[in-house]
């Protein structure tokens, strides 16, 4: 039932009322004035009585109304559709020898095997956990356990270690792969022999460690400095390094220490020359071809530490050489072994930037 209904309702009794009033008053004996103010006062009392009863149809109404409401209200589902967690990203490197090499996460036992795998782990922003004995750049890696010779560290040491990460250097340390691959442990190789392969490694390694941000940092130091030290220089060098029999050998351009003469802007006098003896990257010269090499600027690397003589002075002591140019001109440069032979990698520009201050002494 509605509003409408109930009202009908009423005023149906409302007028029955009336009737049987006026029906009864009409039989009565009473004046007419008084049967006037009764008719009144009756009506009045019958309006008052509908008008409660409207109010209370409308406010049984009204509760309905918000009832109905409160009903639709209780009766709404929200839906949350969960948001799909993204797939873990793999680690996608290639290393110097051309290999693949994938990683599920960031690797935390690190072993270095060479003075150009620790050095470029550190320039990257990663650390090792255990390293070869030449390895002593950054001075913090003197307290970490090692694996002996680079040349020839203990595989036992390394595997009994568990590393998440081996990293080598690539011309000199290649059969290790196979070795450590066998046993399951991951192999990543870096180089020296170019300014771009030492950038190429940092920034891998910084991107296999989650440090890009480090690495980048230390690829853009390095490329700024060598951009202001490089120069034409154009005068010709030999770099010679000795044995402990006193036979003497020359950096060929493709050594690492010819790159560095190479990036000075120097002509190397070996460049014709083949790879010979203990040293890679060198090849050795008699004293006769020394002379017939006749340089404008000789470059000495002394093998054994202090106290020993440094070739640098040695050299001026053996007669026949006594005529090449660079001893007449004083143009001899000692220079220091681990930066230009036992260390290729980031420091490269501190090696460039020590050779073109002595070059410039000497103007």
């Amino acid at each position: 039932m509605n509003k409408t209904f109930y009202l009908k309702l009423l005023a149906f009794n409302t007028i029955c009322i009336l009737s049987l009033l006026l029906f009864g008053i009409a039989c009565s004996t009473e004046p007419e004035v008084i049967i006037e103010e009764k008719i009144v006062e009756i009506s009045k009392e019958v309006v008052k009585e509908v008008e409660v009863e409207v109010e209370k149809i409308v406010e049984k109404e009204v509760v309905v109304e918000v009832e109905k409401v409160i009903e639709v209200e209780t009766e709404k589902v929200i839906v949350v559709t969960p948001t799909a967690e993204p797939a873990p990203t793999k680690i996608v490197v290639i290393d110097a020898l051309g290999r693949e090499l994938s990683f599920d996460s960031i690797p935390s036992n690190i072993a270095t095997i060479s003075p150009t795998a620790t050095e470029m782990v550190y320039a990257s922003g990663g650390k090792s956990a255990l390293r070869d004995r030449a390895s002593t750049h950054p001075e913090s890696v003197l307290s970490l356990p090692d694996v002996g010779s680079a040349y020839n560290p203990s595989v036992e040491t390394i595997i009994g270690s568990r590393p998440d990460l081996i990293v080598i250097e690539a011309i000199t340390q290649a059969r290790f792969v196979e070795i450590l691959g066998a046993v399951g442990l991951n192999v990543f190789a870096v180089k020296a022999e170019s300014v771009d392969d030492v950038i190429t490694g940092i920034k891998n390694l910084g991107t296999i460690f989650g440090t890009e941000e480090i690495a980048n940092k230390a690829t853009m130091d390095i490329e700024a400095r060598l951009a202001v030290a490089r120069t034409d220089d154009g005068s010709s060098v030999l770099i010679l390094i000795s044995d402990p029999d006193q036979n003497l050998y020359a950096a060929l351009p493709s050594s690492y220490t010819g790159l560095i003469a190479e990036v000075i802007g120097m002509e190397n006098k070996a460049a014709e020359l083949s790879n010979s003896g203990p040293y890679p990257g060198f090849a050795l010269m008699s004293p006769e071809a020394i002379l017939m090499a006749n340089p404008d600027v000789i470059i000495t690397i002394t093998p054994a530490p202090e106290p020993a003589p440094r070739l640098s002075s040695l050299i001026t002591m053996i007669p026949p050489f006594a005529g090449l140019k660079a001893i007449q001109t004083g143009s001899i440069i000692e220079v220091d072994v681990d930066l230009f032979l036992q260390a290729p990698g980031p420091r490269i520009i501190e090696a460039v930037e020590f050779l073109k201050s002595a070059l410039d002494s000497m103007k």
